[in-house]
């Protein structure tokens, strides 16, 4: 099935989704959303700029294939791959992966990040925002924790309206992925 390319889920046209299916496009437009969020009047961080530099390609996957070092140490064999995409695992082509990540940021957490997953054993991506913040509660002294619980409910509060609109536009969210999937049926 293929990506209909207008807003909304009926136009989606699809429950399953490949890499490939995921356009420049439509990459750049959830881009787009998630900076909106994200930063709102702030300026984006030129760091995070540097990360949108994307060489050619029409699809997440040529685009996430490089060429071109990536400069958080992280894509494919050798650190090749686009400017700021991560893969999981990091030595696989992007269409043989399970995570695709880009580290965009907000105004308090420069860690937060775009995801886009494989739906196990299937070759369906969604989109999806990683707060990447849980692994530091461990390490944050018992006098501090209230402040970062405060940004952990901030990044919480800011993924769920990230992806409210990706699934409001028709991107190919986790929630949009089911709700085809159950209409299916």
């Amino acid at each position: 099935m293929s990506w209909r390319g207008a807003r909304g889920l009926e136009a989606w046209g699809a429950t399953d989704v490949n890499l490939d299916e995921i356009t420049r496009e439509r990459l750049a437009e959830a881009v787009r959303v998630y900076l909106e969020e994200a930063y709102g009047a702030s300026p984006v961080p030129p760091e995070v700029r540097k990360r949108l530099a994307w060489g050619d390609g029409e699809s997440l996957a040529d685009i996430a294939a490089g060429p071109g070092p990536n400069p958080n140490g992280a894509g494919g064999a050798g650190g090749a791959g686009a400017p700021g995409f991560e893969r999981t695992p990091t030595d696989a082509p992007p269409r043989e992966c399970q995570h695709l990540r880009l580290r965009l940021g907000n105004r308090a957490y420069p860690h937060m990040k775009l995801a886009v997953d494989r739906i196990p054993e299937t070759d369906d991506w969604v989109l999806a925002v990683d707060c990447h913040d849980r692994h530091i509660l461990a390490s944050v002294p018992p006098d501090q924790r209230g402040a970062f619980e405060a940004l952990f409910r901030e990044n919480a509060d800011l993924k769920m309206r990230i992806e409210r609109r990706w699934t409001q536009d028709g991107q190919p969210t986790f929630e949009n992925y089911i709700r085809g999937r159950l209409s299916g049926r």
